[in-house]
Parts: structure tokens; C-alpha cells; sequence
């Protein structure tokens, strides 16, 4: 338990591993502390596991001496209820872990599924096959408010942290019977539980369901509300919109959320557009395959209302599937000229409307170093690098930074540019920086 708080939880896409002691504990009500993370939870638990742990040893200890003295002192404790305690507290950071990326979290879901799709993006163009995945994502079909989507997610980029209170369940489990006998106190029942602590269980029962209920019924409101637009019923489905987000702000980060709102405002006020209308116009000319549709209305949102974070990702999506459709970067090299320079205009506005977008930079860098505009893709491979912590990402764009020095003549630089490019593949799967370096292209 004490080493799960200092190993990674969480590898964010953007290539940050974060620590029990960087992941705040948020359950749904936006009372989020830097002092009140994982690592601060792993510690209380490992404390009262150890004190648990003592308490068993100093039974051991006295059945083993037959000291009458000794016996009547540890008479009192209840190791059965003692151990119960310790398996809960075993499980407790986990099962907390999950509950807030998949039930509570929205908001950080939501930040997580935009750097998943920018990396799984500028995967596509790194010239050579990357690392396979524990469940494949579809970037253009990722959707942060479907929970397998939320699943997929957090089980490609989970650490090994999170599975470590598990591990101590399972070996805790595993000495049950060594436990239970070498602690077993003979001639001594236990005493009935005081009203006290009854009203101790039910209170902290009672705070537990209300800690964890706000976030898990604000999604049993969501639900609701998808099943009343699937029935046209766009009253109720707004109604219950409006209770998920009472319950669970975070909802707002999303625009899957936007979308629903705006579907029953466009069918309950068709003359009254709004900026949440517009959304789920977007999103529903997407769905149809009429991305440039999609692109003028999400546009027209853009610049008619202001401008926030989920509008943003969606209209980046849209520019994202406008610049991919020429299939950039793909084929022959002698024919990549044609479907490469087409992309060029729709990730130019890609960078005007979000310069962090990696996916953007990257390719934009790529595709101006097929043009042999070297200056041009240096510069963008460097914002990649200022913005990215991946070592995927940084060693494709060390491999581009190379490359557009060797045509700039500077053979030296480049090849420490390779060097770089390899210290971040361990995984070897960069052939492109070591046929450089090898000669063969």
C-alpha cells in the first residue's frame, strides 16, 4: 500500500505519469484539494493496516507466551471485525480511483479524451507502426459520455499504482487461514454493539450514500434523458439534462452533453437557434458524413457566441476530419503532393482556433517537410515538443527535426537530433529515425 503512493496511477495521453500524490480526490461535488489526493489516502490506509497488523501480532504474541496477563489484554479485540477493516481499506483506493474517472470526473475525463484523440491522430502520421493498445480507440468516434468509451480510456493509460492495493487485498486474503488461527481467542464472546456505534455505522453508511450518490444519480439522470429524446418526448429530456448537471457539473466539460441539450431545443424551438442547437446540428451532420455541413455550422457557432472549451473540440473534430480527408501522408511519396497540400489550409485554421492541438502541429510539420520547407516543419516539431511530454511524440518529432536538418545541410545536428529521436523509442519501433542514422535513406 505504502509503495502504490509513489508508483504511476494514471499515464495521461499527453505523456505526464501521474503519481497517487498528483491525483486529487474529486467524487462529484468540486471540493478538490491538492493535500487531499491518493497518495495522502494510500498513507491513512497503510497506517491502519499496520495498527491492524500489530494488533494481530500481539494476540500471536500472548497465545504464544500463555501469560495470563498478556491474554486478558488482548481479550478485547475483535480480529475477525479487525480484518473485515483492513480488506475494506485494501479495496477503498481503487474502487475510489474508479468511481471518479468513470462515474464523477467529468471534467477530467473530458480534458484526457482531447489529448487521447490529438495523439491517436498524429499516431497515423508518424511514418512507422507505433505500440498496439489494450483497447483500440477510434479517434473520430471517441465519445467521452459513453461509459465503454470512458472504460477504453482509462485502461490504456492506467499505472501500475492502481493495481497495487490490490495486490496487498489479494495477499491479505491469501493469510486468512494463518491469521484466523493464530489469533483465535478461546473463551471469549464478543459483546453486543452499543446504540453508539450503531448510530456510528448508520451515520457514516448515510454520508457514504451521500458522498457517492450525487455523481451516480446524475448519470441515472442522463440516462433518463437519452431514453426520453430516443422517444421524442424533448420537455422531460431537457428536464432531466438539467438535473444531471445540477448534480454533477462536470457534465458541462463535455459536448456530447451540448449536443443532447441542443437537439431538444432545435425540435422544441426550431426558430430560436442557440448555441447548443447549432452543436447538435454539427454533430448530427457528421454522423451523416457531410463533414464540410458540419464544419460552416459549427463555424457560425464559433463565431457567434462565445467561445468555450467543448465548442472548441468539437469544431476541432470537424476541421480534424475535413483535413484527413484527402488521406494526407498516405501512398507513393511521388503522389503524396496531391493529397498532402489540400490538408494544408484546414490545419492552418486547426492552429488559429487551438495553437496547443498536437495533432495539428505534427502533421502540419509533416507535411511541409515532404515539401522540403525545412525552416517551416523545424518550427512546428518544436511546438510539438514544448507541448508534449509523450515519448512517442517526441521522438517522431526529434526524427523530423533531423530530417529537415539533414536537408538544411546540417548533417552534424541532425544526427544528434537522431540520437535523441532513439533515446525516446525503447521500444525500437522508430525505423524511420534509424534508417537515417544507419544510411539507408
Amino acid at each position: 500500500m505504502l509503495i502504490a503512493s509513489i508508483l504511476p496511477w494514471f499515464n495521461d495521453p499527453g505523456g505526464t505519469k501521474l503519481t497517487a500524490w498528483q491525483l486529487p480526490v474529486d467524487l462529484g461535488w468540486q471540493l478538490r484539494f491538492g493535500f487531499l489526493n491518493y497518495g495522502l489516502l494510500c498513507t491513512c490506509c497503510t497506517l491502519t493496516i499496520f495498527t491492524i497488523s500489530w494488533q494481530a501480532w500481539q494476540i500471536f504474541h500472548a497465545q504464544q507466551s500463555a501469560d495470563p496477563t498478556q491474554l486478558l489484554a488482548t481479550a478485547h479485540i475483535d480480529m475477525k471485525q479487525r480484518y473485515r477493516q483492513a480488506y475494506l481499506l485494501c479495496l477503498l483506493p481503487s474502487a475510489l480511483f474508479l468511481f471518479q474517472f468513470l462515474v464523477a470526473d467529468m471534467g477530467m475525463m473530458a480534458e484526457v479524451a482531447r489529448n487521447q484523440i490529438q495523439l491517436e491522430l498524429a499516431r497515423s502520421h508518424f511514418g512507422y507502426a507505433t505500440m498496439p493498445e489494450f483497447m483500440p480507440i477510434l479517434p473520430f468516434t471517441l465519445h467521452p459520455l459513453h461509459l465503454s468509451d470512458r472504460i477504453a480510456i482509462l485502461f490504456d493509460q492506467i499505472g501500475l499504482g492502481f493495481f497495487m492495493p490490490l495486490f496487498s487485498l489479494l495477499a491479505l486474503w491469501l493469510t486468512r487461514a494463518f491469521w484466523s488461527h493464530s489469533t483465535q481467542q478461546t473463551g471469549w464472546v464478543q459483546p453486543p454493539l452499543s446504540r453508539q456505534h450503531h448510530l456510528l455505522t448508520y451515520g457514516l453508511a448515510l454520508l457514504g450514500i451521500l458522498i457517492l450518490g450525487r455523481p451516480s444519480l446524475a448519470l441515472l439522470s442522463h440516462y433518463q434523458a437519452v431514453h426520453a429524446l430516443d422517444a421524442g418526448n424533448y420537455s422531460k429530456a431537457l428536464q432531466w439534462l438539467d438535473q444531471a448537471r445540477l448534480l454533477n457539473p462536470t457534465l458541462d466539460a463535455l459536448p456530447d452533453y451540448h449536443s443532447e441539450r441542443g437537439q431538444a431545443q432545435y425540435f422544441l424551438h426550431p426558430q430560436h437557434p442557440g448555441i447548443e442547437s447549432e452543436t447538435y446540428l454539427g454533430a448530427y451532420y457528421l454522423t451523416q458524413n457531410d463533414i464540410y455541413t458540419s464544419y460552416q455550422t459549427l463555424q457560425n457557432a464559433w463565431h457567434a457566441y462565445p467561445h468555450t472549451p467543448w465548442l472548441r473540440d468539437e469544431l476541432s473534430i470537424a476541421l480534424a476530419q475535413l483535413a484527413e480527408m484527402n488521406k494526407p501522408l498516405n501512398g507513393p511519396s511521388q503522389a503524396r503532393l496531391v493529397n498532402d497540400e489540400p490538408a494544408l489550409p484546414w490545419l492552418d485554421e486547426l492552429i488559429n482556433i487551438d495553437s496547443s492541438n498536437v495533432y495539428a502541429q505534427f502533421t502540419t510539420g509533416r507535411i511541409l517537410c515532404e515539401l522540403h520547407a525545412y525552416g517551416s516543419c523545424e518550427a512546428h516539431m518544436r511546438v510539438v515538443l514544448n507541448l508534449q511530454q509523450s515519448p512517442e511524440l517526441r521522438s517522431a518529432a526529434y526524427t523530423y527535426i533531423a530530417i529537415s536538418r539533414f536537408g538544411l545541410g546540417d548533417t552534424i545536428n541532425a544526427r544528434e537530433y537522431l540520437y535523441k529521436a532513439q533515446d525516446f523509442d525503447p521500444s525500437y519501433r522508430n525505423n524511420t529515425a534509424r534508417q537515417y542514422m544507419s544510411g539507408m535513406r
